[in-house]
């Protein structure tokens, strides 16, 4: 009866159909209500529980699964050591210009590197100071050299060197504006002052112009005597005497 009713179904739906086998078409329609059937009878019995609840694999609870699968501890990034040790032991560089440094039209840095120290000072006129602390350098054969304050005066015409190392350099007119102590310092004369350099820093000194204005030498405030100076043990009464 079920087959004959089939048949007469897919009869009737034929002209929809268009050529195809009624038998073939209405075992489709079976095997179809026959599915349904077996699907509600399935859910019925889960739904009185005697059936388990089972789940399908498909590309749906796969992704599901990747969403509550729990996170993976991200491990913090590690730094190399290396690294970080080179670019601490990178030379340093820090302005180190004063406000009077700046209103008498110096600008200066200085940089660290290790135990090395180095100034770079520019004054007016185009004068550029450069000055080190000593310093070992080993040579290829093994011996070693010490360098004492190592300095470089570099200048701009009309300023120039009275002659090839006599590190006194002078203006167009013949004055004396920078000279290379014996010490290895430099002493510039900015016209609003005087100032040394030397591998720890610069600093305002004061100084005396020769008669004719050509040379000037740098006083000794810390001892302004020289070796003049009576000595400590001297009292006041033996010095009157």
């Amino acid at each position: 009866m079920a087959n004959f009713e089939s048949y007469e179904s897919a009869a009737a739906e034929a002209p929809k159909v268009g050529m195809g086998s009624l038998s073939d078409y209405a075992m489709a329609r079976q095997s179809a209500a026959a599915a349904q059937s077996e699907l509600k009878t399935n859910d019925d019995l889960v739904g009185k529980g005697l059936l388990p609840v089972l789940e399908f694999a498909d590309g749906a609870g796969k992704e599901r699964e990747a969403k509550e699968a729990p996170k993976a501890k991200e491990e913090p990034v590690k730094s190399n050591d290396r690294s970080v040790k080179s670019l601490d032991s990178r030379p340093k560089t820090k302005d180190i210009t004063s406000k009077e440094m700046k209103d008498s039209g110096i600008s200066a840095t200085i940089q660290v590197d290790g135990d090395s120290k180095t100034t770079h000072g520019k004054y007016p006129g185009g004068i550029d100071v450069q000055v080190s602390n000593g310093r070992k350098i080993k040579t290829d054969d093994g011996p070693e050299i010490t360098i004492t304050n190592a300095n470089m005066v570099s200048v701009r015409k009309p300023i120039h060197e009275t002659k090839p190392g006599s590190g006194v350099f002078v203006d167009e007119k013949g004055r004396a504006v920078a000279k290379v102590n014996d010490d290895g310092t430099v002493t510039v004369d900015t016209g609003k002052g005087f100032y040394t350099q030397g591998p720890e820093g610069i600093k305002r000194v004061t100084a005396l112009r020769s008669r004719n204005g050509k040379d000037f030498e740098v006083l000794n405030t810390d001892d302004p005597l020289g070796g003049m100076a009576p000595p400590d043990n001297l009292s006041h009464s033996k010095r009157r005497k």
